[in-house]
């Protein structure tokens, strides 16, 4: 990739990590966004973790190279939703499903990557996505299947 974007979902013990390995390959930090996760009952989740409980994750977000629109953030920099409970997904996914309002964020900070009609097709491509999640237009998806499922892997 010569120029574009690039999201990493991480928890607050790896995030260092991430950021070292996104500079080696010349990605610069932009900006993050935090999911702040409930449970179905509207009780903040409190996940266990080596120093402090956890409730959120972290979207970081990355820049690589120029010439592509980039415009300021027009939403929160912290969504509060729901986690789905682990049986409704554990089965196919490796990773919760994250909260839709994450797309609508994308699409604000990256206008011209979007569904593009001439074309026929978006430039948002979307590894490991849900299976079960509905599609987006102007996204590319890939879902891995865990072992034991049909299939290697799909694209929508």
């Amino acid at each position: 990739m010569t120029a574009g974007m690039i999201f990493v979902w991480s928890h607050k013990l790896i995030q260092a990590d991430i950021v070292r390995m996104m500079y080696t390959i010349q990605c610069r930090y932009v900006e993050n966004l935090v999911w702040f996760k409930k449970s179905v009952n509207n009780v903040q989740l409190d996940e266990p973790s080596p120093y402090f409980s956890s409730t959120k994750e972290i979207l970081l977000m990355f820049k690589k190279g120029e010439g592509f629109e980039l415009r300021h953030q027009r939403s929160a920099d912290v969504i509060i939703d729901f986690e789905l409970p682990k049986e409704q997904w554990i089965r196919d996914e490796y990773t919760v499903p994250k909260p839709p309002g994450v797309y609508d964020m994308i699409e604000t900070l990256l206008p011209k990557a979007a569904y593009d009609p001439l074309l026929n097709r978006g430039k948002f491509l979307e590894l490991w996505a849900k299976r079960n999640s509905p599609r987006r237009e102007g996204w590319i998806a890939f879902h891995e299947n865990k072992p034991g499922t049909s299939g290697l892997a799909t694209q929508s």
